[in-house]
């Protein structure tokens, strides 16, 4: 392994044919993004770096709950063998550090990393980055070039491929139909319309409880003028991830405009849907924007409202809920007037 982390190959790169710039890539983007299935998604991961420079390629590892980083596909025919390597997650090494620390790691050898012998490949340098989403570590991803491109693009790229898996595996764990609401990278307004109907329905045909939670927060057009649009959405996905990582797999979690998010909680009556609504408030009161100057800051309020107790329809199980919107003052609150 290279000394230097995100600077570069130890020796001096080849002359270079021209700086690459991120709208050299941006044809790329748009199918990798627009993937809506496996095979889509790896051809355009394949493909992601063949504007940069010649004898470019990428291959992608994830982790497979294992210990394991199972390779997803290879960008061209010479990394056959590399696509057929599992890697383990050690304890020390280069995979260990990028784990760790979220740094590129600069490679001159397969060798450096796999520990055995390795096929020659038509690089000269290897950049070994982190996919990661939020707090998620969804595995690690392996630029191959010959060092003419700017290191400081790859950080940008890995970051596209992170979040074009994770929109895959939405796509792939929910009903496929519906748009994705781009603030939260959930299902949008309308999707969650047509699963509300659905799940009333079945609340009444069978007598199942259903609660609807909504997550809304107070005071967000002030603050984007503020911060900006990106701050804002990169809150709003970090609100989507803690109540994620706090809900049940049955449970749909959706954006409801583009300052809240509603949560419908199948076979779940309204006590236990409120326990865990303060479980999640408690966690999201806790959230700040990247960077809070002055001037207003989100205010969360919370809603729930059950089907059949507080309404026979879809309309009125939503009507219920929004008329119930009220701000977070804490737990006990929270629990004293649910």
């Amino acid at each position: 392994m290279s000394e230097g982390l995100a600077q570069g190959t130890g020796g001096e790169p080849p002359e270079r044919r021209g700086e690459a710039t991120p709208a050299d890539v941006a044809a790329a983007l748009l199918p990798l993004h627009a993937a809506r299935d496996r095979h889509a998604l790896a051809e355009a991961i394949g493909s992601l770096i063949d504007p940069l420079e010649e004898d470019a390629a990428v291959c992608a590892f994830l982790d497979d709950g294992s210990g394991m980083l199972v390779p997803f596909v290879n960008g061209e025919p010479s990394l056959s063998r590399v696509a057929s390597i599992r890697l383990p997650v050690a304890q020390s090494g280069p995979l260990s550090h990028v784990f760790d620390t979220g740094e590129i790691v600069v490679l001159d050898s397969l060798a450096d990393l796999v520990g055995e012998e390795v096929p020659e490949l038509p690089a000269r340098r290897i950049l070994l980055l982190p996919l990661q989403w939020e707090d998620e570590k969804l595995g690690i991803v392996l630029f191959f070039d010959q060092g003419r491109t700017n290191v400081e693009l790859y950080p940008r790229l890995a970051e596209h491929v992170a979040l074009a898996l994770v929109r895959l595996r939405a796509l792939d764990q929910h009903f496929r139909f519906g748009g994705i609401d781009p603030s939260h990278w959930l299902f949008d307004r309308e999707w969650l319309r047509l699963r509300v109907e659905e799940e009333v329905d079945r609340s009444q045909r069978y007598g199942h409880p259903l609660t609807l939670l909504l997550f809304l927060f107070e005071n967000l057009d002030q603050i984007t003028r503020n911060v900006g649009r990106h701050q804002t959405e990169v809150f709003l996905r970090r609100v989507a991830a803690v109540i994620r990582g706090q809900i049940r797999s049955p449970d749909v979690l959706a954006g409801y405009g583009r300052a809240s998010i509603a949560v419908l909680m199948p076979e779940t009556e309204r006590p236990a849907a409120v326990a865990a609504q303060v479980r999640v408030a408690s966690r999201l009161s806790k959230l700040k924007l990247l960077s809070e100057g002055e001037g207003p800051r989100p205010v969360l309020l919370l809603a729930a409202a059950s089907c059949p107790e507080d309404a026979q329809t879809a309309a009125e199980l939503v009507d219920a809920a929004e008329a119930r919107l009220a701000p977070f003052h804490g737990e006990q609150h929270l629990q004293e007037t649910a």
